[in-house]
């Protein structure tokens, strides 16, 4: 159970200064993971001996578990724990904070680049390029990623979809590919359980699948043939997606030369019926 949870339980049999070390917590429980129990006691003005006790009541066996427990919630980017991020960099000064969000994105963007293995880019490329068809799985905020990928990738080629379709689940999908088809899964971070049992089932069904992840990729990272992390660590309370959507637009750009040197007219032919249907003015 996490931090906050064990609180919500017992908070009504708590005695008034547990009470307020309570609300310290869960106020900014991003803060548990960096400070200490003597700094945790100092912000609720309660002893180091009375924040230790707390924790223990909250079935920890010491202050340091507790701890860790929220160092895992900060790095696994629960926005509960990263509501305070940005202000140290800032000192919460408007002006200040624009400069350096802006500084923080460009580095992950920069960073993203450096990190890039042209090998694994180009291999990519021409494997959607020469698929049958390209299916993508993202959820939560991977699905916004997919549906990008898609909304770019649709323009070139056909038969790519994003899965699975509201209603149904993928095996429904997965059953139907094999070695000539290709998927791109996103996985970035907060990742749902379904994307290491989506890249398992992938790649037992020989589909050449590309992980796209944020730089803790997990599991499916030793799964998928190929691998692209994107440095996605925000200043502030959201994750960075600058990288991430670079990436996307780097990839699919690069897919498109390539189907324009087969000559494929899909392109043509799709700019030609949007005028024919009038759907674009």
């Amino acid at each position: 159970m996490s931090i906050e949870s064990r609180i919500s339980e017992c908070y009504e049999q708590l005695s008034e200064i547990d009470q307020r070390l309570a609300d310290v917590i869960l106020g900014a429980p991003g803060q548990l993971a960096m400070q200490t129990a003597t700094e945790l006691a100092a912000s609720a003005q309660v002893s180091k001996a009375t924040a230790t006790r707390f924790f223990q009541k909250l079935g920890y066996a010491s202050y340091d578990d507790a701890r860790e427990t929220a160092r895992a919630a900060l790095v696994g980017g629960s926005p509960l724990y990263l509501q305070e991020r940005g202000k140290k960099e800032s000192g919460g000064a408007l002006d200040e904070l624009i400069e350096a969000h802006l500084h923080h994105e460009v580095t992950n963007l920069a960073n993203t680049y450096r990190s890039l293995d042209r090998q694994v880019l180009a291999d990519v490329v021409s494997h959607i390029a020469s698929a049958r068809r390209v299916v993508i799985v993202g959820y939560r905020h991977s699905h916004t990623i997919a549906m990008m990928i898609r909304r770019e990738l649709i323009q070139v080629r056909g038969d790519v979809i994003v899965l699975p379709a509201p209603g149904d689940t993928l095996a429904e999908y997965i059953g139907d590919l094999d070695a000539n088809d290709v998927a791109i899964v996103i996985g970035l971070r907060r990742r749902v359980p379904a994307i290491s049992l989506a890249v398992t089932a992938l790649a037992e069904a020989g589909v050449g699948t590309l992980y796209l992840s944020d730089v803790i990729a997990g599991k499916p990272a030793r799964i998928a043939r190929w691998v692209m992390r994107c440095h996605t660590n925000g200043l502030m309370l959201f994750d960075s997606v600058v990288g991430v959507s670079a990436l996307v637009n780097l990839l699919c750009s690069l897919v498109a030369e390539r189907l324009r040197e087969t000559g494929s007219g899909h392109l043509q032919r799709v700019e030609v019926l949007h005028q024919r249907l009038q759907e674009l003015e």
